[in-house]
């Protein structure tokens, strides 16, 4: 039986979804069912990766976005999907996410060099990957790129064994729409 990891990178998922489907709902959606519909597997292993957002007091924008991340945390691990955390700095006026791009690398590798999976579906479109890509395949491990349409990155699609690349239609049936 193949060992099958997806990999989520949360803030890439989400800006590149609200992108395609600007009404879903993700902190709703069925992150387990649509990995089974991407890999074809029942069993997968599914790690989320996101930074992960402070609460401050008297800062209704933080606690507000922080209800919001503990409601898709909760959604994620009732659907027993692994979440990994990164954090959040803020610098001259805007938020950055920092450490979940080195997470999804190591991971990666470290899955690689320990056999802990044959086929990785890469949910980014981050070009920091490369290298763990690169090494992940030259232990012998296919790493497919899940690309989203309009927004492909060739680097991904020159680097990955394979690319999937996903649709509209692919995201709306396992997420509720905002009316």
């Amino acid at each position: 039986m193949k060992k099958i990891l997806v990999q989520f990178d949360g803030s890439n998922f989400y800006n590149k979804v609200k992108k395609i489907v600007p009404d879903l709902h993700l902190t709703n959606f069925d992150y387990s069912s649509f990995s089974k519909n991407i890999t074809g597997f029942k069993r997968n292993k599914i790690v989320y990766y996101v930074g992960e957002i402070k609460k401050f007091n008297n800062d209704k924008k933080s606690q507000a976005l922080y209800s919001g991340q503990q409601s898709l945390f909760s959604n994620l691990r009732n659907q027993e999907i692994d979440i990994k955390t990164g954090y959040i700095l803020f610098t001259d006026g805007k938020y950055h996410e920092k450490g979940v791009d080195v997470q999804i690398a190591i991971d990666i590798v470290r899955g690689a060099v320990r056999n802990e999976y044959d086929v990785c579906y890469l949910i980014s479109s981050d070009t920091d990957l490369i290298p763990a890509i690169k090494d992940a395949t030259s232990f012998g491990k296919k790493v497919i790129y899940v690309a989203f349409e309009h927004y492909v990155s060739h680097a991904l699609l020159n680097n990955c064994t394979s690319t999937m690349i996903l649709k509209k239609s692919d995201f709306i049936k396992f997420g509720k729409r905002n009316k």
